[in-house]
C-alpha cells in the first residue's frame, strides 16, 4: 500500500492527520516524486500534477464549501474534505480513496447529484431504466428520488418515510444494482439502459 502524504505551509499542521495516519509525511510543499498508489492530502491547495503510479490526491480546506470542492474535482482531486476531519474520518476517506471511489461532502454530493438528474429528467430517460426491474416498488420511488439529486430529508418528505427507512431501501438498492453509493446510482439510471 502506498504513503499518506500531507502537504501544507501551514507552520502547526493539525495532530489529527498525525493521529490517523502515524506513519504519514507531513511536508511543506509537494514531493516532486511519490510512491506509486500514494495518496496526496493537499491543505489549501489544489494538485497540479497528473496522476501518476497510481497517486490520488485529496484537496482540504480549512472553510470547505461546494464551489471551492468542484473546483478540486476539476483539477483531478479524488477526495474533498474539511482540513479539521476526525481521524476516523480521514481514515473513511482514505479507505474509500483507494478502493478507487470519489469523497465528498454530502451537499456537493447532492449538488453533483442534482446536476446529472437536471441533465436527464428532460429525457426521462432514468424513469424507464431496465435496472429499476429488480427493486421491490418502494426502492424504485427511493432510487428516482435520489436520480432526480433529492437528499434523504427530501425523500422522507416526499415519500412520508422515516429517513432510516430511506438509508435500508438505499444498502438493499445499492446492492442488488451493484453500485457503491449515491453518485453511481445516479450515473447509472441517467445513462442509457
Amino acid at each position: 500500500m502506498g504513503k499518506n502524504i500531507f502537504v501544507s505551509v501551514s507552520p502547526v499542521p493539525p495532530a489529527r492527520w498525525q493521529m490517523a495516519f502515524p506513519q504519514a509525511e507531513v511536508l511543506s510543499s509537494k514531493p516532486s516524486t511519490t510512491p506509486a498508489d500514494s495518496i496526496i492530502w493537499l491543505h489549501n491547495m489544489l494538485p497540479d500534477d497528473v496522476r501518476q503510479n497510481g497517486v490520488r490526491f485529496v484537496v482540504m480546506h480549512d472553510e470547505p464549501n461546494d464551489d471551492k470542492g468542484l473546483e478540486a474535482l476539476a483539477h483531478g482531486a479524488s477526495g474533498y474534505c474539511n482540513a479539521h476531519a476526525t481521524p476516523e474520518l480521514l481514515k473513511t476517506i482514505e479507505s474509500v480513496i483507494r478502493n478507487n471511489g470519489l469523497w465528498v461532502g454530502e451537499s456537493l454530493l447532492n449538488r453533483l447529484v442534482g446536476g446529472i438528474g437536471i441533465r436527464s429528467a428532460m429525457t426521462g430517460r432514468h424513469e424507464q431504466h431496465p435496472a429499476l426491474q429488480v427493486l421491490s416498488e418502494r426502492e424504485r420511488e427511493v432510487a428516482l428520488c435520489v436520480a432526480r439529486g433529492e437528499s434523504n430529508k427530501e425523500i422522507t418528505r416526499n415519500l412520508d418515510i422515516a429517513e432510516r427507512t430511506i438509508k435500508a431501501h438505499l444498502t438493499s438498492i445499492f446492492e442488488k444494482l451493484g453500485v457503491r453509493d449515491r453518485l453511481q446510482l445516479a450515473i447509472l439510471l441517467n445513462t442509457a439502459g
